[in-house]
This record gives structure tokens, sequence and C-alpha cells, in this order.
């Protein structure tokens, strides 16, 4: 992928470009902490919050004890905190696959879906719900990662060119894709009639996540994070210019491909745990961008914390808005998140598709 030396000295030229968005270590380090703090505390506040009985203290009890746990410690620890963790996993799995895409693309509109990730999930846990209704939700699970996986793949071979400029390939390669899997999911779901069943599922919800789902795909998760930090000085390269990251001794493409695979396991996993939950890896990149820059050694990390703690945030108000019913996390981004993305939209000057 190109000399790490050369990749990470291309970071100075973007932070001259992008001087008025400038953070010094001090800076960043502190906001990096406070993000930390912020995510910690919203996981405990969804575990406590909600429970009749709930507190703080019986939170520690069960923390500190866990065999010997009271009844509101047991649903702390079998259903709260299960969700809680897939929370604040998957809400930095999707900000950082956002990162990664719009890094790779070098379009700041980009996301996990621009790769079609979303829709193959749908259409694969369509059809495992026709050919094995009777199955337990972790084959809901595979399936929604193997279609995943087979949306990347076919983007990367339709998108794929000989000539270094890709990026506008991609985009329609990934367009196209969606548009595919999402018109075979519909008709698959009316024709066997299982649209009810799977809408809980495609809107995105934490509703469902079991310890058994998150052992599965939490080291996956975590994986996928440490390869996305490790190609963030590539990025930042790479936002120079494919060109002028060539010059540096970065390798275009390889750098490309490692960050589909990144994107892949990131939003796969997290698609496949949770749903499909829009916006997350849309927005948080930009405002991250206005608190640290266009750096991705900076950009990468603080867009993994803040997207944990927004959707941990968000999973402790849907709960809440017509308790003791549990509202889908994902149509309350959604909501949230189109203003938001307006906003962000035109204040970004020079913003291009």
């Amino acid at each position: 992928m190109g000399t790490l030396s050369k990749g990470t000295g291309a970071v100075a030229g973007i932070s001259q470009r992008q001087g008025r968005y400038k953070r010094s270590a001090p800076a960043f380090l502190i906001i990096l902490a406070a993000l930390v703090l912020l995510l910690g505390f919203s996981m405990v506040l969804s575990v406590c919050t909600g429970i009749a009985g709930g507190s703080f203290k019986v939170f520690a009890e069960t923390v500190m004890s866990p065999a010997k746990a009271s009844g509101v410690g047991m649903i702390m620890l079998e259903m709260r905190m299960p969700r809680a963790l897939a929370a604040g996993l998957t809400g930095m799995a999707f900000a950082l696959s956002g990162a990664v895409m719009q890094g790779i693309t070098r379009n700041p509109l980009s996301d996990a879906g621009l790769l079609g990730i979303n829709a193959g999930a749908g259409f694969f846990v369509a059809l495992s719900a026709i050919l094995f209704p009777a199955a337990p939700d972790i084959v809901k699970t595979c399936a929604a990662f193997a279609g995943a996986a087979l949306a990347v793949f076919m983007v990367y071979g339709f998108g794929a060119g000989k000539h270094r400029s890709e990026s506008f390939r991609f985009i329609l390669a990934g367009a196209a894709v969606s548009a595919l899997l999402t018109a075979l999911s519909q008709a698959v779901s009316l024709a066997f009639g299982i649209v009810k069943s799977l809408s809980f599922w495609s809107t995105g919800s934490l509703s469902g996540v079991t310890w058994q789902s998150l052992k599965m795909l939490s080291p996956v998760i975590l994986s996928a994070s440490a390869l996305g930090l490790l190609l963030s000085s590539r990025l930042s390269a790479l936002a120079l210019g494919e060109d002028s990251a060539a010059s540096l001794g970065v390798n275009v493409r390889t750098v490309r491909l490692f960050g589909m695979l990144v994107v892949l396991l990131l939003a796969g996993a997290s698609v496949s745990l949770v749903g499909g939950i829009a916006f997350i890896g849309l927005i948080v990149p930009h405002i991250s961008r206005l608190l640290v820059g266009g750096d991705y050694r900076r950009l990468v990390p603080v867009s993994a914390l803040m997207g944990g703690a927004v959707l941990v945030l968000s999973d402790i108000a849907a709960r809440m808005i017509n308790a003791p019913f549990d509202t889908p996390v994902g149509a309350l981004v959604s909501i949230l998140g189109v203003p938001v993305f307006f906003a962000l939209t035109f204040r970004k000057e020079g913003m291009v598709l």
C-alpha cells in the first residue's frame, strides 16, 4: 500500500488546505477524551434508564457480581447490556465505514450504502426468511452478512477499471447494484408475503440483539476498525488527489481495495446485527471534520467514537418516545438525520457530487 512515511507525509498538505478547521494536538486529545467519556456514560445510561427499579447502584452491583444479580439486574445483564454494547459498536462501525467510504471515493456524500451493502443484506435476509422460516435469528444474521459481501463484490467487479480514476465508476456501480438488489428484495417479499416480518429489521432496530450474535460479530467490527485506523494516513494522501497520492508512493488501487474491505466488514457486520440504519455513516464524518479537520488520522477515530455515542443516545430516545413500546432507532435517526444533513450540506462551501 505504499510507504507509510510517504503516505503520512501527505497529511501536511491536507492541513494546509483546511487550515480553518485545524486543531492542535492537545485540542484533539481533549476532543478524543470527551468523546470516550460521552460514549461510556451514554452506554451506562442506556442500561439503567427505562427499567422499574433500575439505578446506577444496581448496575454496579450487577457488573461486580453477575451471579448474584437481582431480577432488575438480570434484565440489565441479559437485555440491556448487549443492546447498549451493540449500539456503541455498530454506531462506531457505521460512522467509521462512512468516513473510509468518503475517503476512498473522495466523495463527501458517500457512505456504506453506496456499495449496496444494505440492499444486499436485505435481499439475503428475505431469501433466508423464505427458505428457512423456522431458523433462529443467527441464520438471518449470517445471511445478511453474505448478502452484503455479494453486493460489495458486484460493485467492485463492475466499478474497477484499468484507469486510475475509478471513483465515479464505483458510484455508478453502487447505485445500479443497490437498485437491483432492492427491487429483488421487494419483489420476493411481496410474492411470499413476508413484508411485515422484515419491516422491523429493514428499518433498523436494536431490540433483537443477543449476547450470541454480539459475540459472533464484535470481533469482526473491532478487527475492521483497527484496519481502518491503519489505513487512515493513506486516506489522507488520497484526499490530495489520485495523481498526488501516487506520486507520494501510495498504491491507489490497493488502498481502495483494502478500504472497501474495511467498509464491507464494518457495515456488513453492523447491518446483519441491527439492520439498516441510515445517516450515521453520512453525517457523523461531516460533524467530525468540523471538529478536527480533514486529516484522516484524526477524523477516523473521532468519527468512530462520535458515531457510537450518537447511536446509543438515539436508542435511549427511541425507547422513551412511545414507552413501553420499542420505536425502531433507525426511524428516529432518519427523521433527525435529514435536517442535519441539509444543514451541513448548505454550510460547507464547495461540496460537489
